[in-house]
């Protein structure tokens, strides 16, 4: 999908944009994709295998004269109409530390990220960790490999399950299944049903304007 340029956007609005509305340019995933690196990146023991992952199969991303794309469907829209000024790019390690700095408020290099990926050197500070996980649209705690894989399991109700997908699709990516299961633990169907009407409502409208969780 699109075309690789050396002269990657500048991005110039990150460092002057609020922390809480600065957007990852990562594409937003379908939910068997989200479950799909979810399972990846739990068969790597590592902050660092689980990083050094990240960066080789899960950064490319998508600008459409200068500003990120990040919807699956206009990606592929545009790719297939071969549209003037879409390109793709593989984001590297400053643009990576530009963005979480942004995000986090925390200082952050390009080299301190070769150091992670390396394992040459841990990261203490959670905060870098959640913009991270912020920036690759994944589960934060995926960027703690001391949380067990149970914590990701899916749920086997089909209204949790349900839920749990709506969510992951707009954007709540930091609640796992087992947080959804146990919220709705003993709820009416009945209930179960108007909060999965709830949810749709704000995956369409999330849909229509392009926009999942501004992370």
């Amino acid at each position: 999908m699109g075309r690789r340029y050396e002269d990657e956007p500048v991005f110039d609005s990150w460092e002057k944009t609020a922390p809480e509305y600065l957007t990852s340019p990562i594409p937003r995933r379908s939910y068997a994709a989200q479950q799909q690196l979810t399972l990846e990146l739990l068969n790597l023991d590592t902050f660092a295998e689980r990083l050094t992952y990240l960066f080789d199969h899960e950064s490319t991303y998508y600008v459409l004269d200068g500003e990120p794309v990040t919807d699956p469907d206009e990606i592929a829209r545009l790719a297939a109409d071969e549209a003037p000024g879409f390109r793709s790019f593989v984001a590297p390690a400053t643009l990576v530390a530009r963005w979480v700095q942004a995000r986090s408020g925390e200082t952050l290099t390009k080299q301190a990220l070769h150091n992670f990926k390396g394992g040459v050197r841990a990261n203490t500070r959670p905060q870098i960790n959640d913009a991270l996980a912020e920036f690759w649209r994944i589960h934060h705690k995926l960027l703690y490999p001391n949380v067990p894989a149970a914590a990701f399991e899916l749920p086997r109700d089909e209204t949790d399950r349900r839920a749990h997908e709506l969510m992951t699709e707009f954007g709540g990516l930091d609640v796992n299944a087992r947080s959804i299961a146990s919220y709705l633990d003993g709820a009416h169907e009945a209930d179960k049903q108007q909060l999965l009407k709830v949810l749709e409502r704000i995956a369409r409208t999330a849909r229509g304007t392009g926009h999942g969780r501004p992370s």
